[in-house]
This record gives C-alpha cells, structure tokens and sequence, in this order.
C-alpha cells in the first residue's frame, strides 16, 4: 500500500532543522557517539524514524534512521545504510552489541551517510526519547502542541486503510485510548466503534480486555468474530522493534477480510509506529524535564522558583513537602544500582498514586516532591515504603519535611529530608515515614557533632586524652563513660550495660577524672563530653548529604 504520510505532512525543505553537531553538543547525556560521518555534522536533522531491516524503508529526507532490530555485522544492516543513503537520511543509528562495525562503517563511508553508535544499555525507547528531546529545541521532533497525538499523519493512515478496507479503523495507545480514527463516508461501523470516537477511549468490557490480549501477544494480525451488536474486526498490535506502543483496529467488511487488506493492516501497524512512539516521546520528555528540574534544585544550581515551579506543575504559593527514601546502610556496592531500582519503582508508584508528584534520585537517595501538608504526604509516603519494600526488597528508610509554601529554599527541603533519614538510620529504622517531630533529638545531636567534625578545636581536650589513652594502653574509659551517660548516672545499670561488676565502672571514672582532669560534676562538661565521646565511636551519624562521604576532621 502507498504511504499516506507522505502526502500529508512531508518533510519540505524550508523546515527549521538541526543539525548532527548541535544535537551532539545538546545539554545532558545524549547517548549517541559518531563512528563516521563522511559528510561532516553539519548535515540537517529533521526527526527520527524507528525502523526494522526487515521492514520497507519510509521515505523520511533528514531524518536519523533508528535501525531497532538490526545487527552491525548482519549483511542487511549495510543494505539498510545503503538505502537510507539513496532516500537522503541524515543517519543511521545503530548498536554494536559487541559486534564489529568495520563493515558497516566502511559501507557508509561509500555511500556518504553518517553512523551513531547508540550506547547498549540504554533501551531503543529512552535513545529515540532524548533524540527527540535535543531536536525539540529546533521545532523538528514531534508535532504541534495542539495537535492530537499521532498528528494528520495517523488520521490519514486511518482514513487510507478505511478506503482500502472498507471498514471504520481505529488507532489505540496501550491505554486503550483512540488517538486516531477514520472518517471515510461509507464505512462499515458500530454502535462500539462509534462511542470509542466520541468518548475517545474503548468502552470497558471484559471481553474486550482478553481480545487485547491476544492482538498484543500475536506477532500478526488477528481476526475477531461477530458477536452481538459488534461487527466482525480484526487487529494487529503497533510495535517498535519488541517494543509494544498500542493497537490498530479495523472493521471488517461484510464479505470478510482479503488477503491483500490482511497485508495493508499489517503495513498500517508499521507505519503507525513511529508516530505513537512519538507520543511516548512527548510524555517522556516532559518526565525528564520535570526529574531534571527536581534534581537540580536537590543540587543547588536549578532555576528561579517560579520557573521551577511552573515546570514542576505547582501553583504559586502551594504547599509541598520533600519525601526522601533510602536503602539500608548495609546495601554495601550495590548501594547505587539499589538506588537506580528505587527510583524506578517510585517513579511507578507516583504514577498510579500521586501524578502530581516529581521523583529524582541522587547518589543515595530518591526523593519526591508531593504537594499537600506533611500528614497526607506522610500518608503517601507510607503506602510507598509498603510497595518498594515488596518491589525493592531489603532494608528502606523514608522520611518527610515539613510544608514548604515556595521553592525558594530547596537546599532546605533537602537538608531537612537527610537529617531525618540519617536520623532514622542511626535510631534502628522505623516501619513508616518518620518526620523531624519523631526524631528531632537526634537531628539536633546529629548538627552538633557535625560542627565538632568541622572544628575540632571545640572538642574537649580531656575527652581527647581519655581517647588517646585508651587506643595506646588498651583501657576502656570511654566505654565505661558512655555506658554511665547513657544510664544517667546510675553505676548500677551502667554495669549491667558493661556486663562488670559496679565497682569497676566506679573505679574507672575516678580514675577519668584523676588522669584526664575531667569535672564529671559540671552539666555542661558532661554533655559535651558525651557528645565526644558519642562522635568517636560513630554516633551521631556523619554530617552532609545522604550518600556522601564525610571529609575526614583536621589532625591536630
């Protein structure tokens, strides 16, 4: 069948476009890198198109051709180099997966076509998403603002299969939600198809959700009998590459499907592709946007308030609180990729709780920025401790701050939201959220000991001499003073603590104040020497940031 596409909304050459160059030096992490480029790069840039070499090749001028299912070393891919050369791509992307490029490379040297290597890790849908995000710059990448999502371009797809079918045809997301259909006088529909075009969204029945089953899960199409008020149709699932994107419906005419209409609906799901890809794109890039906002705001270098907030989708003056998460401190190496897990399942569970909400993960934390005061976020964020304990596995702390009206304060969002999960951390971990309320004593004792980190003049220097003392000569003075601070003053509990006999813990704090001229009878020595004591061995917990390493205090 003929590409309606391309009469409908051509690539003509007076369209702004970019460029290989400016979209290799885009802000952030394009991943993409050059493995040649005959031409230079500054060869124009209008868009991508995802492709199979087993599929037609779209006539697409400028575009960056995403070879999804190819093999560099597979004889075809050179081919599909050597057609997108004669349809005048700007590239073709590719990922090596081990494989040698040589080949490939030396055949699009031939024919003057650039090659990108697209990093293996990162999936074909994440390499078209920030693609699309760097050309969106230049007004190339997507369609209009306005235009409903697949554009002319799938409307007239639906239309020209409907001519050739003779039956209404429909485009679906995963959603179920009809982002196109036709509107060809004449055609064969019903009562079903009707209310999908004016609801925009298939009618909810139960056997409707094991038909989708059965097109996603075919590799063709499939073909459903009448039933009822519902006329015979068949579908075949739109894929990119592996990659499920929606489902192309179509009605049958009264005397059934032909061979050659079965081949035109299967052409259309091809074709319909990168369109809904692009929808993915859409919403794919305002995530990131709003991720990369959040993130930086985290950071200390984000954007003025009010810009910051208008892309995080806040009102002026609302109320939001900071939720942060974090593994257990026994996560060890795998600390990071927990994290990056973390952040995914979170990102999940906003989605289908809380939309409204903005994840980002740093170094050792995800956090999300919720509106609404710090009862119904603790409230959230206790249903996603629940849920990522199930999906994550392991240890997970999570903690909430307290309402803040504006974004003018970040760092202090974050500080507050690290104090507590440090807090946390440090008193055993806790089934729910905490929030500064549960645990503002040792937030409290957490900042003084980071000041004692920074300035180490202000330790006491007895407290230094029982320290040294006991690490050159073995003793235990600063044990048995922790365990007699700990136990308020009473020998008795101190030395069940010490497993001793009381005498002993009595004995060595006469000697503590003899040897080290420590006046355990002011208060105020007392506190700070428990502080002290407290920070030598490892409590309060460091200062700083969740997932950053202490710098170590200055030698004396």
């Amino acid at each position: 069948m003929s590409d309606p596409t391309r009469s409908s909304a051509p690539f003509p050459d007076e369209r702004v476009a970019g460029t290989l160059r400016v979209l290799l030096d885009a802000p952030g992490h394009v991943p993409v890198r050059v493995l040649t480029a005959p031409a230079g790069l500054d060869v124009p840039v209008r868009g991508t198109v995802v492709h199979d070499p087993n599929e037609p090749l779209p006539a697409t001028p400028a575009a960056l051709l995403l070879a999804v299912a190819g093999e560099v070393a597979d004889p075809r891919a050179r081919e599909a180099v050597r057609r997108a050369a004669g349809r005048r791509f700007a590239a073709v992307v590719v990922k090596c997966r081990g494989q040698d490029p040589a080949r490939l490379v030396e055949e699009a040297d031939r024919c003057g076509i650039a090659v990108l290597r697209a990093d293996d890790g990162v999936p074909w849908q994440q390499v078209d998403a920030a693609l699309s995000c760097a050309l969106a710059a230049y007004g190339v990448g997507g369609t209009a603002v306005s235009a409903p999502v697949g554009g002319e371009q799938l409307f007239a797809l639906a239309d020209n299969l409907a001519a050739v079918l003779g039956g209404s045809v429909a485009v679906e997301d995963l959603d179920q939600h009809v982002v196109a259909y036709s509107n060809v006088p004449g055609q064969r529909i019903d009562t079903l198809r009707e209310r999908g075009i004016l609801q925009r969204r298939v009618p909810d029945q139960p056997e409707q959700r094991q038909q989708y089953r059965e097109v996603l899960a075919a590799s063709g199409v499939v073909r459903f009998p009448a039933q009822g008020e519902e006329l015979a149709r068949a579908a075949v699932a739109v894929r990119a590459g592996t990659l499920p994107l929606g489902t192309l419906w179509a009605i049958e005419p009264e005397d059934g499907l032909s061979p050659r209409a079965v081949a035109s609906l299967a052409d259309g799901a091809r074709l319909a592709a990168p369109h809904l890809l692009r929808a993915l794109n859409v919403q794919e890039a305002e995530h990131r946007l709003r991720q990369d906002t959040l993130r930086s705001l985290l950071e200390g270098y984000g954007p003025p308030a009010d810009e910051a907030g208008s892309v995080l989708g806040l009102e002026p003056g609302a109320a939001v609180c900071l939720a942060g998460f974090t593994p257990g401190p026994d996560t060890g190496a795998a600390a990071h990729a927990l994290v990056a897990h973390l952040e995914s399942a979170l990102v999940r569970h906003c989605a289908a709780h809380r939309p409204e909400a903005t994840v980002a993960a740093t170094s050792g934390a995800v956090y999300a920025l919720v509106p609404g005061d710090t009862a119904a976020v603790r409230r959230f964020a206790d249903g996603a401790l629940t849920a990522l304990r199930s999906s994550v596995g392991g240890p997970l702390r999570a903690a909430v701050t307290r309402p803040y009206a504006d974004l003018l304060r970040p760092a202090a969002l974050r500080a507050e939201a690290d104090d507590v999960l440090r807090a946390v951390s440090r008193s055993g971990g806790a089934d729910g959220a905490a929030t500064a309320e549960d645990v503002r004593h040792l937030v409290l004792l957490d900042r003084l000991s980071g000041e004692l980190r920074r300035e180490p003049w202000l330790r006491l220097p007895a407290v230094a001499l029982l320290l040294a003392h006991d690490a050159e000569h073995g003793t235990d003075y600063a044990a048995s003073l922790r365990a007699w601070l700990a136990a308020v003053g009473d020998i008795a509990k101190a030395a069940a603590a010490l497993t001793v006999h009381p005498n002993t813990p009595r004995y060595r704090l006469r000697r503590a104040r003899e040897l080290f001229g420590l006046d355990l009878d002011d208060p105020d020595v007392v506190l700070a020497a428990w502080l002290e004591l407290a920070l030598a061995a490892g409590e309060p917990g460091p200062p700083g940031r969740i997932g950053q390493t202490p710098r170590a205090p200055r030698r004396e």
